[in-house]
């Protein structure tokens, strides 16, 4: 108490914690005038932080907006490796880095990273990386049952707490649909593939099966073959940029800006 006895009302308010602007104002002051100034000088800089810091680094280079940069996960431990062109813009490992730059691609890009204009790749051994996406997948999917089990309650509070003939909890197929449509219309839950098949398979219900109502039980279990289903399609595996596939890949992709560029000067 001594310790903070003169600090104002406010300024222990600041103090609770730090948020990712916060961690911005502090960081890139920083990031301008050391390390931008010795990357233009030629050199590589190694930045070793915790993931607010890395977050806000990255969001800066790569231009990510406010609402996508909350949904990046940054894995510990594990090193990322940015290529900036002259001007500091970042080189895009999957399109540009051989093919325009002639430099030999490697690490491994993260679709789940991609997703948000991450244009960074990561390092390390695939082992790891894999055991991080489905610990992360996992994560997810849990998450995605607990918000599609959340929203059975919330309807059937919301219809006076209805039972069958057999006493389990009843709700309408509609009203639940609609639930889980309403949801994800929030941002942070629009992109959720547990509830968007969630939706679907209400919707089939209610037009192809005329399905007037359904039990918790029945949901419950739709929930956990949802679940099952959509293992490792929720976080996506990392991919090897240096594979012939992803190789493959960024041809295709380069010779179509190409064209698109050519035809746009003639």
């Amino acid at each position: 108490m001594c310790r903070y006895g003169r600090m104002s009302m406010e300024q222990l308010e600041r103090t609770r914690a730090e948020s990712l602007e916060d961690t911005a104002n502090r960081a890139m002051p920083f990031f301008q005038s050391v390390i931008a100034s010795s990357l233009k000088s030629g050199n590589r800089c190694l930045v070793v932080s915790h993931a607010n810091t890395l977050r806000s680094l990255i969001k800066q280079i790569d231009n990510i907006s406010d609402e996508d940069i909350k949904s990046m996960t940054i894995p510990t431990g594990i090193p990322m490796l940015y290529r900036l062109d002259a001007d500091l813009r970042p080189v895009d490992p999957t399109t540009e880095l051989d093919l325009k730059y002639m430099i030999q691609p490697r690490g491994y890009t993260w679709a789940t990273s991609r997703a948000t204009g991450f244009h960074g790749v990561y390092l390390g051994d695939i082992d790891r990386l894999k055991d991080i996406q489905e610990k992360r997948d996992k994560t997810n999917r849990d998450w995605q049952m607990i918000v599609l089990r959340n929203l059975f309650t919330k309807a059937f509070e919301e219809s006076g707490r209805t039972e069958n003939t057999d006493g389990q909890e009843t709700v309408t197929t509609r009203s639940l649909c609609y639930e889980v449509q309403s949801k994800m219309q929030e941002v942070e839950f629009s992109n959720m593939l547990m509830l968007d098949r969630a939706a679907r398979n209400l919707d089939d219900l209610i037009t192809k099966f005329s399905r007037k109502n359904i039990t918790r039980q029945e949901f419950d279990s739709m929930v956990n073959k949802l679940h099952i289903d959509a293992e490792g399609h929720v976080v996506k595996p990392f991919q090897p940029v240096c594979s012939p596939e992803s190789r493959g890949r960024r041809q295709e992709v380069r010779f179509e800006q190409m064209e698109s560029e050519l035809s746009f000067m003639y």
